[in-house]
């Protein structure tokens, strides 16, 4: 007989739990998945995205400052929206050292024919999309890691010509370097 009562207290507590705490586990996946998405804006809402011409629209931001990129990927850039044209320039900084002096001057070299653009990108598109590896300085040199600048011109639905430009840093993929983060 006190196996039995034991037997129905565990059933009634079995179904006290599933019936008080599993609808309060009413979130399945697409439920949990649907609340995450809500927190962000899609890429391309043009409601949030300022062109040439908005009020708020400044050709200084056009870019960041500095873009980093590995020597085995890809130089990735876009232009905003809604401009007439887009001219987009790739210069090698070359430096010049006056003789024995302290003083060093540069010069810019264009090298935009050399790069290796994927589809539906390149220098008069509004996607900036090159791969590193297959791009070249000339035809004897091939893009290095270093440091270069990117240079836009657009011209905006409104007529008027924006300036931007970046530096593009290039750098050396690191593998298999045991001592990479540690400190001595």
């Amino acid at each position: 007989m006190k196996s039995k009562t034991i037997v129905l207290t565990s059933a009634l507590f079995a179904l006290c739990f599933a019936g008080v705490l599993l609808p309060s586990c009413k979130n399945d996946v697409y439920t949990m998945l649907e609340d995450y998405n809500s927190h962000y804006e899609p890429a391309t809402n043009m409601d949030i995205i300022i062109n040439p011409g908005d009020k708020d629209f400044r050709e200084e931001n056009m870019l960041d400052p500095t873009y980093f990129v590995s020597a085995e990927g890809s130089i990735n850039v876009a232009a905003p929206y809604k401009c007439q044209s887009y001219e987009w320039t790739f210069y090698k900084i070359i430096y010049h050292q006056q003789g024995s002096q302290s003083v060093i001057t540069s010069t810019l070299e264009d090298i935009t024919a050399g790069l290796d653009f994927y589809p539906d990108c390149g220098k008069d598109k509004r996607e900036f999309r090159a791969y590193v590896p297959r791009s070249r300085m000339s035809a004897s040199e091939q893009l290095v890691a270093g440091t270069y600048i990117l240079h836009l011109l657009v011209v905006g639905d409104d007529g008027n010509k924006y300036k931007d430009w970046c530096s593009i840093v290039i750098y050396d993929q690191v593998y298999g370097q045991e001592t990479f983060f540690k400190e001595d």
